[in-house]
């Protein structure tokens, strides 16, 4: 009897202790679902886990009450109320996995809530509400541990393990994918969490609540205590606020202290229930049963306030369930047994409920006030390193002087503003603000200013100078804003200032760029135009006028000797140039090789025409040597012209390349007048035909004439040279003198110029159509013609199609070739000569001609100038160095033809000299096509 009744002892307090596990398990997931919840109720996260802690309450409160029942029936009852629990469990986990890995928005479809959910209705329908399909679903039975369930392995709890693990493996698939896809280390951290504690939680709930029970049937079912491994788990992650919870949770709550101080809580309440009746004797001291009972209570309440003050949130919400449940339960005992004993514990209950209830009002507050001291200085170190650390200078000033306010301690002056004044705190402190400002912008800072403090403007921004200590300036972007403290003035103000120097610096330089030429430093073509047009807007008595100074004719010099060369002969020459500027003669330099005089308050034309020569005589020490022509054209200014820039520039333009031109390689001044004007309306309208012309348009305007050339050997016609000739509809014969610098100048030469050979080419056709196969024709092709890409290649396409023979082509390049860099035009020559054509040089001795630069060159004749062959008649027969050019150039390999010959006298020097060929007037004056086959044909008889 006596070990039968210890063994029920032991039985009941093993029973009891599990009951109490179960509660406190409860208990405690219940804390973290509610405090989950009330930290965030938006979020789907945190109600989808609330959600999941009440199934895991409900099963482990109906599985405590279950374990102590005092019968089946009754046991049975409390199994179906947890089955409630543990039926749904699985199904909301999954659902809460859903919406941590973001597949939350299928669920936004009926049909899947209805479909997730299913197997958790038939759970709970086959468990927990009695039904005829199946009548017993519980195996009970009475154990040391209380009453436990043996499993019966039917259909019914073959589905629920299929759905239990099914939904499991499920949930870990999506867990494993969630982790697997993110780049975020958190995101797979959490991931690997959360997976892990439900696989453990799986793993032994399956061991201890399916195999163990079916083995060991005494054994207790442990699942909703395991349940306690996903739960810490996934409120461990939701501390850390990785799930996009908006409002973190409490971190220093700590699970353990909270899942000790419940389950010593709810032990105190189960011993208060098993204490006997008979008193207790500790030492000297005796204790009967309501003493003992009211100690526990005591303890109980300690308890309570420590969960208040030590877990925060979650240990109110532990404290403030427990504490309910035993009010209800000692009212529940004082109703059912009408007995005044459970009074005191309900006056004990009730008081700490108060006293937790205010306990955590007074914390609330005092954590507020806390918070919001900690938040100021948290804000206040945060604004005072933002001031500190700002790229941008800022001061507090007062009127003109910087403020001494100890209210703002060192948030006066930051870090930056010292910076960028190059001055300390401590030197902007003793002076103002206006004693730094650069003098010409004071005045205006002022005016400002003066606005401000009479609250006309609350701000206004500026860019100003400031005076360095070492006296630079630099320049700031400054905003000026009203400040308002507790002793608020009306020129208190806050200075934000960014340092701009090196964007002026930047504007400065673009600034003298857009206005100036940079070769030379002086002001460009659009000052000119803005001085041209701010002087005419003012009535004025003086004369003006523009000199303009035309050196274009230096070009060659780029091609002689390099730009380099070239660019700092103009360099100097301006230099020179700024000897003459004053404030009556100010110089521009409209474009790189033309320089303009804007010349006010002059007397006369002659006081013009002076200063014109002094500046040829200037320039005349630079490009004599090099000779090169220069125009000088001088424009007058009067009331009719002196409103339309664009007119006045383009007739100086006109006037001084006109200059330019009519002195060879001279100089010239040139004063604009009307019949300029209509000099260069001829040449326009000319230059409009030439544009038509190598267009296709109208062509039967240019045609060839042929000048005959005559081998002296045989006294019979070798060859003719192709003279181009123009028909103009308004002027007439235009000579080729007139007409080719136009096309050069409308950059029309070359297409004109590819006109004039395809002519030439079909006069070819024809002499060997008539059987005069052997005579060549001569063509004149430019320097611009021939350095054209692909001219080689053209000339021989077009020499190809028409089934020509290239020796009898013979192009001819004027002397300016020499100007070019020998490899450049060696390159093109020897690709022509590789295929028959000849070469010649055209005006040899004229300008930049000489033996050495024709040794440079792979030509095969030269064409002796007709100035050589005039002096023939006026010079002494030993004199003349006609001769000695012959005999140099048969030296050197080249053919003669003597050019302009008009007298027997002259044809006898070239003969007794052995000049290969000769051309002139003695022969024939140039002839149309028929003329000339007329001329061949009469040469055979």
């Amino acid at each position: 009897m006596v070990v039968s009744a210890e063994r029920e002892r032991v039985n009941g307090m093993l029973t009891l202790i599990t009951s109490l596990l179960f509660f406190a398990v409860g208990t405690v997931v219940l804390t973290s679902g509610i405090f989950t919840l009330q930290s965030n109720h938006k979020t789907p996260a945190n109600r989808a886990f609330f959600a999941l802690t009440a199934a895991i309450a409900i099963w482990s409160s109906g599985m405590a009450m279950s374990t102590t029942a005092n019968d089946a029936a009754t046991c049975e009852i409390f199994r179906r109320i947890s089955a409630v629990g543990w039926s749904t469990v699985y199904a909301i986990l999954l659902h809460f996995i859903l919406i941590i890995t973001g597949r939350a928005p299928s669920l936004r479809k009926w049909w899947f809530y209805l479909c997730l959910y299913l197997p958790a209705f038939f759970s709970v329908f086959a468990f927990a509400v009695p039904n005829p399909m199946n009548p017993f679903p519980y195996n009970l039975h009475q154990t040391a541990f209380g009453w436990t369930n043996t499993s019966q392995h039917n259909i019914w709890d073959w589905m629920f393990y299929a759905y239990y693990i099914g939904y499991a493996l499920i949930g870990l698939l999506l867990l494993y994918r969630w982790g697997a896809k993110s780049s975020a280390p958190v995101t797979k951290k959490n991931s690997r969490i959360v997976r892990v504690s439900i696989i453990a939680a799986l793993f032994l709930g399956t061991i201890t609540d399916v195999v163990l029970s079916s083995v060991f049937s005494e054994l207790p079912q442990m699942a909703p205590a395991i349940m306690l491994i996903p739960i810490i788990s996934i409120y461990h992650v939701l501390q850390k606020d990785s799930f996009g919870i908006t409002k973190g949770i409490d971190k220093k709550t700590s699970y353990m202290i909270l899942f000790v101080s419940v389950l010593a809580y709810i032990i105190l309440s189960a011993l208060q229930v098993l204490l006997p009746e008979k008193s207790f004797a500790i030492a000297s001291v005796v204790l009967d049963k309501s003493e003992i009972r009211g100690i526990f209570v005591q303890i109980q309440m300690f308890i309570s306030i420590y969960l208040v003050l030590k877990g925060n949130r979650p240990g109110y919400i532990a404290s403030l369930i427990i504490n309910s449940i035993s009010l209800v339960t000692a009212i529940g005992f004082l109703i059912r047994n009408k007995s005044t004993s459970s009074l005191p514990g309900i006056i004990s209950y009730t008081g700490v409920l108060v006293i937790i209830s205010l306990i955590r009002a007074y914390k609330e507050k005092n954590d507020d006030y806390i918070k919001r001291i900690n938040t100021q200085t948290v804000r206040e170190k945060f604004y005072s390193s933002v001031f500190k650390q700002a790229p941008v200078g800022i001061a507090i000033i007062s009127g003109t002087e910087f403020t001494r306010n100890e209210e703002f301690d060192d948030l006066n002056i930051n870090p930056a503003y010292e910076r960028i004044l190059c001055r300390t705190r401590e030197e902007l402190q003793n002076t103002d603000w206006t004693t730094i400002t650069h003098p010409d912008d004071l005045a205006t800072d002022l005016a400002y200013f003066d606005q401000f403090k009479k609250g006309k403007i609350d701000y206004y921004p500026r860019e100003k100078r400031y005076i360095k200590p070492d006296g630079s300036v630099v320049w700031v972007d400054m905003l000026i804003s009203r400040f308002a403290s507790s002793n608020e003035k009306p020129g208190d103000h806050v200075c934000i200032i960014t340092d701009i120097t090196n964007r002026k610096n930047i504007e400065a330089t673009l600034k003298y760029n857009s206005e100036h030429m940079l070769l030379t430093g002086l002001y460009n073509r659009g000052i000119l135009e803005k001085t041209l047009e701010s002087d005419a807007l003012i009535p004025s008595s003086y004369k003006r006028a523009l000199v303009s100074i035309n050196l274009s004719a230096m070009h060659v010099l780029s091609l002689r000797y390099g730009n380099n060369y070239n660019q700092t002969l103009l360099r100097n020459i301006a230099d020179s140039l700024k000897a003459y500027s004053n404030d009556k003669r100010v110089l521009f330099n409209t474009y790189e090789d033309r320089f303009v005089f804007y010349v006010k308050d002059y007397e006369d034309e002659k006081e013009l025409t002076a200063f014109s020569e002094r500046l040829l005589y200037t320039l005349s020490s630079y490009l004599y040597i090099h000779g090169i022509a220069v125009g000088i054209g001088i424009l007058q200014i009067d009331k009719s012209t002196a409103h339309d820039t664009d007119e006045l520039l383009t007739k100086l333009v006109n006037t001084s390349e006109i200059a330019a031109k009519n002195n060879g390689s001279g100089s010239n001044i040139l004063f604009h007048s009307t019949e300029l004007d209509i000099q260069i309306t001829r040449e326009n309208e000319i230059g409009q035909e030439i544009r038509e012309i190598a267009e296709g348009i109208k062509i039967d305007r240019l045609y060839l004439h042929f000048q005959p050339i005559l081998d002296v050997a045989t006294n019979k016609v070798c060859k003719f040279e192709a003279l181009a000739r123009l028909d103009s509809e308004k002027h007439g014969f235009v000579p080729p003198l007139e007409f080719i610098p136009v096309a050069e100048k409308t950059n029309m030469l070359a297409p004109f110029g590819e006109r004039i050979i395809i002519l030439a080419l079909r006069f070819l056709k024809k002499l060997k159509e008539t059987g005069h196969d052997t005579i060549a024709v001569s063509i004149n092709i430019s320097i611009i013609q021939i350095l054209e890409n692909g001219f080689a290649s053209r000339l021989l396409n077009m020499i190809n199609d028409m089934h020509l023979n290239p020796e009898n082509v013979e192009i001819e390049l004027t002397e300016s070739v020499f100007s070019i860099e020998r490899e450049e035009i060696n390159t093109v020559i020897n690709e022509l000569k590789a295929a028959g054509i000849k070469v010649l040089i055209d005006d040899f001795g004229t300008g930049y001609s000489s033996f050495a630069r024709v040794s440079e060159l792979d030509i095969d004749c030269l064409k002796i100038d007709k100035s050589f062959i005039d002096k023939l008649l006026v010079s002494k027969t030993e004199e003349a160095i006609t001769g000695d050019i012959i005999s140099m150039a048969h030296k050197l390999g080249h053919c003669v033809v003597a050019e302009g010959v008009e007298y027997e006298e002259q044809l006898s020097y070239l003969r007794e000299h052995n000049c290969d060929m000769i051309q002139g007037y003695l022969i024939s004056r140039p002839l149309d096509e028929d003329s000339a086959l007329n001329l061949l044909k009469n040469n055979k008889k």
